[in-house]
């Protein structure tokens, strides 16, 4: 075997094993969405996997969080602006006790979006949140497309969710899941 045949070699080599060490875990850019079954504020069944063909914007907050309060408005406006085209937001309720205190929050943000508490964190853990805000978004073919951290006020998130838009390959009605 030649220099260069055994250089190729162990490139290849070195090349497989960093992409599996990097490799994406569930929750993660690009890598399968995992799916979950919950029951939002609304007594209406959420199942994740039942939205392929759709984009999914999972927004993860608390109502006493105050940048969720900050991030909240751009999460709104961004799903009054892409929901026609496909993409359904599901608003993801932690760390509260009290549905009382997290219908308040929606109500004076104005959301509309189907929205779960997560009482037992069971959603979080499989998307790794470690903290809130955090957004995840997921292509219509079920993968993570991208994930936000925290608060910005540079961040798009209408720019961001026409990237994982579903458009007519979106099933979902607006009755189903608002």
């Amino acid at each position: 075997m030649s220099v260069a045949t055994k250089t190729r070699s162990l490139v290849l080599s070195l090349l497989t094993i960093i992409s599996i060490a990097f490799a994406a875990r569930p929750g993660e850019a690009q890598s399968p969405a995992a799916d979950f079954q919950s029951v939002d504020l609304q007594g209406r069944a959420v199942q994740l996997s039942n939205l392929k063909g759709c984009g999914v914007v999972l927004y993860f907050f608390a109502s006493w969080c105050p940048y969720c309060e900050r991030q909240t408005p751009a999460i709104v406006s961004a799903h009054k602006q892409l929901r026609k085209r496909g993409v359904v937001f599901i608003g993801v309720n932690l760390y509260d006790d009290s549905e009382e205190a997290v219908r308040e929050f929606m109500a004076r943000h104005g959301i509309s979006f189907s929205t779960i508490m997560d009482r037992e964190a069971a959603i979080a853990n499989l998307y790794r949140v470690e903290g809130v805000p955090q957004t995840v978004l997921i292509s219509p073919q079920g993968t993570v497309s991208r994930e936000i951290y925290g608060w910005s006020p540079q961040t798009n998130l209408a720019r961001l969710g026409r990237s994982i838009a579903g458009g007519r390959n979106c099933k979902v009605s607006l009755e189903q899941l608002p």
